[in-house]
């Protein structure tokens, strides 16, 4: 890493645990879907924060609706996805 200092290169240890963060943060809002019984979350929202009180600190948040049906036999629409254009 030294060799690469004041380059623009990739540091393949902090890619790897920025996904490993980001797959994570998706892994326990999935598993607290399944502790709802739901059958899938919509409205889902992943996003990155870099906190200024540390200098390589960054936080992923996973944020999303979890949907079941209220009934037995009450159907679900299949969501639609939506990408946003702004921003």
């Amino acid at each position: 890493m030294l060799s690469n200092a004041g380059r623009n290169v990739e540091i393949e240890p902090f890619t790897q645990a920025l996904y490993e963060a980001r797959e994570l943060a998706m892994s326990r809002m999935r598993a607290e879907g399944e502790v709802l019984d739901a059958e899938g979350i919509v409205a889902v929202q992943l996003k990155q924060h870099s906190h200024t009180w540390g200098s390589h600190t960054t936080e992923f948040f996973a944020i999303g609706t979890a949907v079941r049906p209220l009934y037995d036999d009450h159907v679900i629409d299949r969501p639609a996805m939506v990408v946003s254009l702004d921003a």
